[in-house]
């Protein structure tokens, strides 16, 4: 105490914050698919991709779904979980990026686990969000690059089209991986596909997904991939199920 004035406490070196584990200045590459539906394309978006994705694959907890099909539960080709965005600072920062960047709040994370490149996602669209006139669809995506296929939807088409992801003439084909970010937008659920193909590699992929949807328009009401197939007499069964082990 000097001349009965406290004297202050030496101020405690401030820490400083950690280093974020997104660039949120990364180039973005914008791909106007037609008038009314684009993809986002982020590269480079997550610095440690190698990092993230090894703590994604050990750490997370991973399940198989069955989806019903003409009566039958048939095992996905990949593996699945629902994470939230507060469980990690990177899925914490990439919501708080996206919200920024974009306007919106989204829901998830949906992530995937692709074990290799046995594993694999038909041609669809994410119709379960029902209002697809304007949504928002982002996916950061670890480890293997491998093709992301965006084909526009032919008229009264199923979701599983006849001619292989990636082998129509106007299919767009894309390589998302290693930290990636791919961000659909538009009409982009109403008007066109997506799907990843088989691939010749045994290298894991994860995609950790984000929703929006502006809830405006008619609602798609048609059965989506989680609705199931079923053309029995029998009590309905639920579209999706967990595996059990």
């Amino acid at each position: 105490m000097t001349d009965g004035i406290p004297e202050r406490a030496p101020a405690a070196a401030s820490s400083p914050l950690p280093d974020l584990a997104i660039d949120r200045r990364a180039a973005v590459q914008r791909i106007q698919l037609d008038a009314g539906s684009w993809v986002d394309l982020v590269t480079g978006f997550v610095r440690d991709a190698a990092g993230a994705l090894a703590e994604a694959h050990e750490h997370t907890p991973w399940h198989q779904n069955e989806v019903l099909r003409y009566d039958t539960y048939v095992p996905e080709q990949r593996l699945s979980a629902g994470l939230r965005p507060e469980s990690a600072p990177l899925l914490r920062q990439i919501d708080l990026h996206l919200t920024s960047t974009y306007r919106q709040r989204f829901t998830g994370v949906a992530a995937i686990l692709y074990r290799d490149g046995q594993d694999f996602q038909g041609l669809h669209s994410d119709r379960e969000m029902r209002w697809l006139d304007e949504t928002l669809i982002a996916i950061v995506v670890l480890g293997q690059r491998r093709p992301f296929v965006i084909r526009r939807r032919a008229p009264m088409a199923e979701v599983v089209e006849r001619v292989p992801a990636g082998a129509a003439p106007d299919d767009l084909v894309l390589t998302p991986g290693e930290g990636d970010l791919l961000v659909m937008g538009g009409a982009c659920q109403r008007d066109w596909l997506h799907g990843i193909p088989r691939a010749d590699t045994p290298n894991p992929r994860i995609s950790l997904t984000w929703r929006w949807t502006s809830r405006h328009g008619r609602p798609d009401t048609n059965p989506g991939y989680f609705d199931g197939r079923q053309f029995s007499d029998r009590p309905r069964q639920p579209g999706t199920r967990t595996r059990q082990r």
